[in-house]
């Protein structure tokens, strides 16, 4: 069994990770619940399902998200917050023609003034008082959890980190938190 297990690790290590973002739909084939999904990157459009026995909690996929993801024939393996990954199935592969990739979503009131609403419960997502929401780097959470309502944000433009092209500043806090908008219906927190 730890041989197996060492494998396994082994074996992610050497993966290929690439970031793509999240497309999803759930639909009901030949009476069992497969979720169907959707990444892309600016090369490829992948529809991929979890075909999992039993009941399993279904991959944490906002559409417009960014996904961490290596490509190995017709398999797809997904990387999950935190550690692990899902191994899909890739039912089709397309290739993206140049400048139709995945649309990054712009925010137009960049600058300071902005004020903290609301962080979720363990800070993934921060909305500010126009009713922006906000994805946050994982690797911050820790510190965003933190942030209160009413505090100060500024929100700038960064070179892209692995698909977070914003920062919000906390002014008050003094911590920046790399950053990524999610326009249109929002997540539940």
């Amino acid at each position: 069994m730890v041989a197996l297990a060492t494998a396994d690790v082994c074996l992610a290590a050497e993966r290929r990770w690439q970031t793509g973002t999240w497309g999803v739909t759930t639909t009901t084939v030949k009476h069992r619940n497969v979720r169907r999904y959707v990444i892309e990157t600016a090369a490829l459009r992948l529809e991929v399902e979890d075909t999992s026995p039993g009941p399993r909690r279904p991959i944490d996929a906002v559409i417009g998200a960014s996904v961490t993801f290596a490509l190995e024939r017709k398999t797809v393996y997904v990387r999950e917050v935190p550690g692990g990954e899902r191994k899909l199935r890739v039912t089709k592969k397309v290739k993206q023609l140049p400048g139709r990739g995945p649309k990054i979503p712009t925010y137009a009131a960049l600058g300071g003034g902005h004020l903290v609403r609301a962080v979720s419960r363990e800070g993934r997502y921060v909305t500010l008082e126009d009713g922006s929401i906000w994805e946050i780097d994982p690797v911050v959470w820790f510190e965003t959890v933190q942030w209160e309502p009413l505090e100060q944000v500024t929100v700038r433009s960064i070179p892209e980190q692995d698909g977070f092209v914003y920062e919000l500043d906390n002014t008050s806090e003094d911590a920046g938190a790399p950053a990524r908008y999610l326009p249109g219906p929002q997540p539940q927190h």
